[in-house]
This record gives structure tokens, sequence and C-alpha cells, in this order.
């Protein structure tokens, strides 16, 4: 790499804020035992429960925002500079804070016109698909929770807020206790790496292999480390030259759910490992990468198919991934992540 990005580094235990949250309302795609998420969501009063489903419908990871508050970005900070916008200037800050380029700055007025609006038109539902498309993958609902959120932003503010508290004081507030050593422990690491390592080959040891060639478009880099989104890396870009991603912050052999016996990367590889499709998929890859659209055509399935069991291989850090530029994602086999598999199964059964 010529030009390699500067790296600002960050930390806060609200990044851990809003990713548990993002994850405990998608436990499936995360490895985590639906019951258990469930379990800590039914904590909640039914309507403070409700409203926080919704705002997961249409919050992601609001990495920009948590950047810009005051330390320690910690749950209370996150509560009060909410509480200092007015309920209707929540969703734009949380969406849109740091995000000045032209594309951004559009579809945020775009948004904002739609308060007071009763209905969703062609024209909206157009409009929002296209921002959305090359960003991530999302369900067909997400329209709809889109408008709804923006035409009632002021209703949606004053919910998230008191959904947020209640969240906190129910749950998340015993939960730091275990995430700001973790995320502590977690960026000294990442800190040696970076001094001895390329920005890829830092990020790829980070996220258990994820290479994201699109880091070499950016001249700055803000890392901050999330214990919930272990192995997984969450990103995004702010402007052209600048991207954000959280790498995971979860020790090794560490269960997300508290006092769990089993490591969840031992039982994510095992019940990776355990499914026929998944170990073609592996074969396949032992002869190098391949895209998700050429294992379909090999494997004779629905592309979403082989996606879905290629995103349980990557959990299972039995495959690492790279992400070009323009977001296309290439698979290839982690021998490696076989052997760690083999190494903590024993481990374990030797009670290590």
């Amino acid at each position: 790499m010529e030009n390699p990005p500067q790296i600002l580094w960050d930390k806060g235990s609200a990044y851990d804020l809003f990713t548990s949250l993002y994850i405990l309302h998608r436990p499936d795609e995360y490895g985590l035992r639906p019951s258990w998420a469930a379990g800590v969501r039914s904590r909640l009063p039914v309507h403070l429960r409700d409203a926080l489903e919704r705002s997961q419908r249409v919050l992601y990871v609001p990495m920009a925002w948590i950047h810009s508050l005051p330390e320690p970005k910690n749950a209370a900070t996150t509560l009060t500079a909410l509480k200092a916008l007015s309920p209707g200037e929540r969703l734009p800050a949380l969406v849109f804070a740091g995000k000045q380029d032209q594309r951004s700055v559009e579809f945020r007025n775009f948004l904002l016109s739609l308060d007071g609006k009763q209905r969703m038109t062609a024209r909206i539902e157009a409009q929002i698909l296209d921002y959305h498309r090359v960003a991530r993958s999302l369900p067909k609902e997400f329209l709809r929770w889109t408008f709804d959120a923006w035409a009632a932003r002021a209703q949606f503010g004053e919910e998230l807020v008191d959904a947020l508290e209640a969240y906190i004081d129910n749950f998340f507030h015993e939960e730091e206790i275990r995430v700001i050593p973790a995320q502590e422990q977690a960026l000294q690491k990442a800190r040696a790496l970076a001094e001895k390592h390329d920005v890829l080959s830092v990020l790829e040891e980070l996220s258990a292999g994820v290479r994201m060639d699109w880091i070499n478009e950016i001249s700055t880099l803000i890392l901050a480390p999330s214990f919930w989104g272990a192995p997984f890396v969450f990103f995004d870009k702010l402007d052209q030259d600048t991207g954000f991603i959280l790498f995971g912050a979860r020790p090794e052999g560490t269960a997300l759910i508290p006092g769990e016996l089993v490591p969840d990367e031992l039982l994510n590889a095992l019940k990776a490992l355990a499914d026929p499709t998944r170990l073609q998929i592996l074969y396949y890859l032992r002869e190098g990468a391949r895209s998700p659209s050429d294992l379909a055509k090999v494997l004779r399935l629905r592309p979403p198919t082989v996606i879905h069991h290629l995103h349980n291989l990557r959990l299972a850090g039995l495959v690492r991934v790279t992400i070009s530029p323009k977001a296309e994602r290439n698979y290839a086999f982690r021998v490696d992540g076989v052997d760690l598999t083999i190494q903590q199964l024993k481990a374990f059964l030797e009670g290590e």
C-alpha cells in the first residue's frame, strides 16, 4: 500500500450499547441463542420493547455519532447527548452524524421532507432503495419501516430515548462491567499489531479473516473495539476519505452469553461443520477464492442460500472474505480456522 490511511483510535461502551441492540434483534445472524436474546428483550415493558424493536428496523450502529460524543462515551453519555436534542433531531443525528458528502446530504434532506406524510408513494420507495442499494442487504419491509420512522420522527425520537433508558437500566448497565475491560485489552492488542504490520494485515487479524480492500481508497480510518461485535466487523464510510470500523473485542474462549460453558467460537464451528452443504463449500473453496454466485453455480443452489451458508462459515471462522471497493465479496478457505477448531475442541474436552 503506497499511502496507507492514517489510523485514529477510539473506544467507548456506547459502541457496544448499540451493537448489542443490533445483535439482540438479529440473533440468528450472529450465532446468538434466540431464546436468550428474547429473554433479554422481555425485561422491558411491552410498549418500550416494541419501540426498541421498531428502532432497530431502521438504525444501524451509529458509529459516527458515537465518535462525536464526549468522553467517556458510555451509556450515560449516550442518554445525556440524546436528551439534549429535540425528539425530531434524534433520528437524523444518529443516521447522518458526520456525513457531509453530497449524496448523504441530499438523502437526509429528502427524508426530512417526509415528516408528516401519510402515504408512501412509488417515488419515495425508489429514492430510499436507491440510496441503500449498495450499502448492505435489506429486508423487503425496510422501505415501509424507513418511511414510518421519518414520517413521524419526533415520536420516533421520544420512544427511542425511553426505550434506551429502560434497556440500559434493565440490562446494559450491568453488561458494561465486562465490556469496558475487554475493549481496553483489545485496543492495546490492536495498537501493538499496527506498530508491526500494514493496515490490511492488521484488520484481517482483528476481524478473523476479513480483508477490506476498500481501505486503499481512503486517507483516514477510525478504529474502535466492540465486545458484542466479535468475530464480525461493523463498518461505514463517513465520506470518500474517511472510513469507520468496529473490530471484535471479545477475548478468545469468552461466550457472549454470561456464564455459558461452551465458547462461542467452538460451538459455531461445530454447527457449521455439521452441515453437508457447508462442507461442500469448504471443499470447493480449497481450490481458491470464489464469489457466492460462482459457488451457487457449482452447488446448483440459489445465491441467497449460498450466502446464508457462507455467513455461517464466516461466523465460525472457517472462511475469510475479501471486500472490494465496490462491496463485492470473495470467500476463501481458512485452513487455520479448522486447526483452531480442533485445538479448541481438544482444550474444552480436557477442561483447559
